[in-house]
């Protein structure tokens, strides 16, 4: 039997997000602070960032919240990944960002960043990465222009497992494993001026890109403790 593009996607979400539930459920968390977590600080509505290749425990960094959409590229993989988003009960937004100008515009990144500014001003929360393909660990301002457009903060996170494959691809992405100790850190509120300038901007990625490396590093010496 032969599969269309769509429904090898849909199988293929369905497989991932019984396996990331697989490994939700036989991951020992580090019990998390009380009231850290974006919604149990205010209902207001939120924009999560964290690295891309560390979202694979990003189910798990937003169980409780309520009226989520989760950002996911056009390609294939990134269909699959809206599939899992559906499954797990939150929105999926197609698009993603770019650096050149034809990307931009392949990519739907600002019909994406319409639609995300739109879900911000409705009550829907936000969760993309931090970092614009193929340029690891390197905050943009896609997520920063939405936080202005919106006034609506910008929270970091890190959700991160002993039980891992840490590969040697362009995002340095890990593959997380069953019956691991993991760990789920979330930063405090960052809120970007209506007034901020490209220049104001550029600061606040450098600051995001340091804050989020900063909590991978701290989650993963908080695992190292608990051995």
């Amino acid at each position: 039997m032969r599969f269309g593009t769509g429904q090898s996607a849909a199988f293929a979400g369905r497989a991932l997000h019984a396996y990331l539930a697989f490994v939700q459920r036989t991951t020992r968390f580090k019990p998390a602070i009380p009231g850290v977590r974006p919604w149990e600080r205010s209902r207001e509505p939120f924009i999560a960032l964290t690295w891309h290749g560390q979202q694979m425990l990003s189910l798990a960094a937003l169980d409780g919240a309520a009226e989520v959409a989760i950002l996911t590229s056009l390609h294939f993989d990134g269909t699959v990944v809206a599939s899992v988003v559906e499954r797990a009960g939150f929105r999926a937004i197609r698009g993603s960002g770019a650096r050149s100008p034809l990307k931009i515009k392949t990519k739907r990144a600002i019909p994406a960043f319409f639609e995300m500014r739109e879900a911000l001003r409705e009550g829907t929360s936000l969760v993309l990465t931090a970092d614009v393909p193929k340029l690891a660990r390197v905050a943009g301002k896609g997520a920063i222009q939405l936080a202005r457009a919106t006034g609506r903060p910008i929270y970091l996170f890190a959700a991160v497992t002993s039980a891992r494959v840490d590969l040697d691809n362009w995002d340095r992405a890990s593959i997380a494993l069953p019956f691991g100790r993991g760990c789920v850190l979330w930063s405090e509120p960052l809120y970007v001026r209506r007034a901020a300038d490209e220049r104001e901007m550029g600061l606040i990625a450098l600051d995001i890109s340091t804050q989020l490396d900063e909590l991978h590093a701290t989650a993963h010496r908080l695992l190292e403790r608990r051995r």
